[in-house]
């Protein structure tokens, strides 16, 4: 079944604080792409962030971006020698 906002909203408050900052984080966004469609605003906002979301957790979530290239299942290093490597017979 489908549900419809205001059934949502019904169980869900949020303090006016947190809706304007909201909002803003929204607009400055906005404004990013709109300049740039390119830019990634929580990218460029992390480094500030770093803080609120703990050094651990930064630094483990930008390894496993900056890693993608080598990791990643489909497209990665690994995968293609994992495929070179059964192409020749060799099955690990």
């Amino acid at each position: 079944p489908e549900v419809k906002d205001a059934e949502v909203m019904e169980y869900f408050t949020l303090q006016s604080e947190y809706a304007f900052v909201a909002r803003a984080l929204s607009q400055m966004d906005g404004v990013g792409k709109g300049l740039d469609p390119e830019f990634d605003f929580i990218s460029a906002a992390a480094p500030y962030l770093v803080e609120v979301k703990g050094a651990g957790k930064y630094l483990v979530d930008e390894a496993k971006k900056r890693l993608k290239f080598v990791y990643d299942p489909d497209d990665g290093l690994l995968a293609k020698e994992m495929a070179l490597f059964k192409s020749f017979g060799f099955n690990p």
